[in-house]
């Protein structure tokens, strides 16, 4: 059977070569991007003016905003949920992806009078970023001992 002849999926082995090929490049971009947030790792978080739009609503209430993030997706959108969430000021926070086709995210948050929805939000990210950096230098302590077995690639 020749590289070039189809799998049932309708992909060729070359064509599966080519994603390798895209997979490797993209894993050392990847890892120049890594090194680049571990020196930013004490910076203060910043939300650019033009990633995040509060949606105007109906009323001047601070408790209760939709926010538009721009270029995430269910990844940020659910786990962001997630952390704002557990906040015992937010009676509600939801995600929703208007469209699939636009690169935006939208979220709903509803507190107490204790709290603004911004304060919610602002929380939120926070946490959400000090989680992952928690669950990164876990890893990277695991990593450090060791402790696996490494395999050789088969050609």
């Amino acid at each position: 059977m020749s590289s070039s002849v189809a799998s049932e999926s309708g992909s060729t082995h070359e064509d599966q070569s080519d994603v390798i090929m895209e997979t490797e490049d993209y894993t050392e971009e990847q890892q120049v991007s890594d090194q680049e947030m571990d020196e930013e790792e004490n910076a203060e978080i910043d939300i650019l003016e033009d990633k995040v739009e509060v949606l105007s609503g109906s009323s001047s209430d601070q408790t209760a905003m939709t926010f538009s993030l721009k270029n995430e997706d269910h990844t940020v959108g659910n786990s962001l949920r997630h952390m704002i969430n557990k906040n015992p000021q937010v009676d509600f926070c939801g995600y929703s992806i208007p469209h699939p086709s636009e690169p935006k995210m939208h979220i709903r948050i509803q507190t107490s009078a204790k709290t603004t929805a911004v304060d919610a939000f602002r929380k939120g990210m926070v946490d959400l970023t000090d989680m992952c950096a928690h669950i990164r230098d876990a890893y990277e302590a695991e990593l450090a001992k060791k402790e696996y077995t490494e395999f050789e690639e088969l050609a």
